[in-house]
């Protein structure tokens, strides 16, 4: 209710409380209507007489008017009338036109009055000078009503009336006095009762009690002695609103227009958390199969850790091996040498290198029928697995490094989707305070996650680079002992071959002596290669062994990370259900609700109330307007006083003198 229409019915009580002492009809317009009732303390009507004041505002010297009340005559002047039927011509020249006549037509307010004494139904005459708890009920019934169209459908509406009654109370005979709907005025002495009622404006609004209860009935309750009552006056007029207190109703048609805006975008904000809970899903799971991988990387490193140190081992035993290789080619080449120079000794000289010869072959090549492995399959092998091991490491750390890639774009994905969200959240930032701060300690946690995963991504490259350059540098060795041994076993060949064409052939001497010491020579310089490169090979062995621990304890790591990351995408997937669940109810439970309302109820008030403004504009008369004429009328219904009887004032007398007496 605007301030202008709150200062109307505060105007119109003082108006009312003026009348208590004597009768004015407020004028303001062509033609004034004031309509005088006068009905009994049940609330029917006996006697109605109508003022009506005609403002010559063009100071004409006759005036057109119809009007269908009997007996009429002029009350303030002496201008006189000519009547046929319902037409009347006023020989007014230039004055304005005041008469009163009589009415027989049915108001369009009905009182209704009820009485209890104790809570028990009463008469007014019956109550007149008992004493007790006194309540009065009345109850306004509109009659006016018309069918109208609205929002295009013909709904059952009544003229809005505005009904303030009111009373005046001696404070010695009435106590306690309260009213609903209404104002008490105490000065003391008195009590001015003042009450407010809007009949059929309910039903015109279609608004259910349960929302909002506007009143019809007046409700005065009191302890009374000798109960009497003076007039009970009520003032009815139809003007309830104004032109300007319509003005709010354009910013409501501003609202219905930002409704779909409201409800389009509170969908966006419900499919966007639907879809961000689809991809906290996702990387729920991703999450999980990353941590199985991560688990098999960090076995399989283990399972490498624990298998290197076997190939270690036998790198050291190559290592060891090669070296008396060396020694025992060295010596065999001086024994060449001093076997040229003492031909003398020739067939046991050859007899014991021959023999030494065979046995180092033997050691070279491998014995099927013994499973004896010979040095060359023993390299080959240390070669293979070495290459077996380090493919495996490099592909650990391969995966370990897409998993990082996959595991940071997927939060990098999830914070765009977060921030997204976060954006729509903080457009009503008050209501969603909540979300918005679990959602921002999300972005921050995947920001940490995000720089861990970077971290650990940097590490197993670094880690990835070093085992590659170790793996090359150990595969270079170990071809260079392969080459070596390659060698080794070509010359021994020959010098086998040699020595056994020198043991059968002795007149081939030279020539075989010749061949045994190149044969020889080349094994010199083959095992001195193999030492060269068994020592590398066996110091490369010693840092990829370090590498491995170091890598071992990073998997270890990695895998304690993993579960960590395991657990807070659990932990967000189940925040983003939360959030989903939260955001779908607010859509359905609030913005739908709002929307829904604002789009039925209020938009079916607002045109209700329109059409309202309609009627009391249409309202301008209670007998006949000239069209020619502008309008306005109020009605004044006077209640008859309620006073105790002479027989009544006796047996008050009695009652009195028996309660002294006793």
């Amino acid at each position: 209710m605007s301030k202008k229409m709150i200062t109307k019915i505060t105007s119109s009580i003082v108006l009312l409380c003026t009348m208590f002492t004597y009768t004015v009809p407020v004028l303001a317009f062509t033609k004034d209507e004031t309509v005088y009732s006068k009905i009994n303390s049940n609330g029917e009507t006996y006697s109605t007489i109508v003022n009506d004041h005609i403002k010559n505002v063009g100071q004409e010297q006759l005036i057109n008017d119809i009007s269908d009340l009997l007996n009429i005559k002029n009350v303030n002047g002496d201008e006189e009338f000519s009547q046929n039927g319902n037409e009347l011509v006023w020989s007014a020249n230039g004055s304005d036109i005041y008469y009163q006549g009589e009415s027989q037509k049915e108001l369009p307010i009905e009182c209704n009055l009820k009485y209890e004494l104790e809570g028990e139904e009463i008469t007014a005459e019956n109550l007149a000078g008992k004493s007790g708890k006194v309540k009065i009920t009345i109850e306004y019934v509109n009659k006016d009503e018309h069918i109208v169209n609205v929002n295009g459908k013909n709904e059952k509406l009544y003229t809005p009336f505005v009904v303030i009654c009111g009373t005046i109370l001696d404070n010695e005979i009435h106590k306690n006095i309260e009213i609903t709907n209404g104002k008490l005025i105490d000065n003391g002495n008195k009590t001015v009762v003042i009450g407010m009622s809007l009949p059929g404006m309910q039903e015109s609004l279609n608004i259910s009690k349960d929302k909002i209860d506007i009143p019809n009935t007046v409700e005065i309750t009191m302890d009374v002695t000798d109960f009497e009552l003076n007039n009970i006056v009520t003032y009815v007029t139809p003007k309830v609103l104004e032109e300007s207190d319509l003005e709010i109703f354009d910013k409501i048609y501003e609202i219905y227009g930002k409704v779909n805006t409201l409800q389009s975008s509170s969908k966006q904000l419900v499919d966007g958390a639907s879809t961000l809970k689809d991809g906290a899903n996702t990387y729920n799971e991703k999450s999980q199969e990353f941590n199985n991988a991560m688990k098999q990387i960090s076995n399989g490193v283990k399972s490498a850790n624990q298998s290197y140190s076997q190939i270690d081992d036998g790198i050291s035993s190559l290592s060891q091996g090669s070296s008396d290789l060396k020694s025992g080619a060295e010596k065999l080449n001086s024994g060449i040498n001093e076997l040229n120079s003492q031909l003398t000794n020739l067939p046991e000289s050859v007899g014991a290198l021959y023999e030494g010869s065979l046995q180092i072959l033997d050691g070279l090549n491998t014995d099927k029928s013994t499973g004896k492995i010979g040095l060359v399959d023993g390299v080959n092998s240390i070669i293979s697995s070495l290459k077996t091991t380090t493919a495996g490491l490099e592909e650990a750390l391969e995966k370990s490094i897409n998993g990082s890639d996959s595991t940071i774009t997927i939060l990098k994905a999830n914070n765009l989707t977060l921030n997204a969200t976060l954006k729509i959240l903080e457009q009503n930032e008050e209501e969603n305070s909540s979300e918005i701060e679990e959602i921002t300690k999300q972005i921050e946690t995947n920001n940490k996650l995000i720089e861990t995963y970077e971290a650990q991504k940097e590490e197993a490259e670094g880690k990835l680079a070093i085992i590659k350059q170790k793996s090359k540098l150990s595969e270079s060795s170990l071809e260079s002992v392969q080459k070596g041994i390659t060698t080794i076993q070509d010359a021994i060949k020959e010098i086998v071959g040699g020595l056994g064409k020198l043991n059968t052939a002795s007149k081939k001497l030279p020539s075989a002596l010749s061949q045994l010491s190149n044969g020889s020579k080349s094994l010199a310089e083959g095992t001195k290669t193999l030492s060269v490169g068994a020592s590398t090979l066996s110091i490369g062995s010693k840092d990829m062994k370090q590498g491995l621990n170091k890598l071992d304890t990073g998997g270890t790591k990695l895998g304690t990370a993993s579960n960590q990351l395991t657990d807070g995408a659990n932990t967000l997937a189940e925040g983003v259900t939360t959030l989903a669940e939260g955001i779908t109810k607010f859509d359905k439970e609030g913005i739908e609700t709002i929307c829904n309302y604002i789009n039925g109820d209020l938009k079916d008030v607002t045109a209700r109330i329109e059409k309202l403004q309609e009627l009391s504009e249409e309202y301008n008369n209670f007998t006949m307007l000239n069209d020619s004429n502008l309008g306005n009328v109020k009605f004044i219904m006077i209640m008859d006083s309620i006073k105790k009887s002479e027989e009544n004032k006796q047996e008050v007398i009695v009652e009195e003198d028996k309660k002294k007496n006793n």
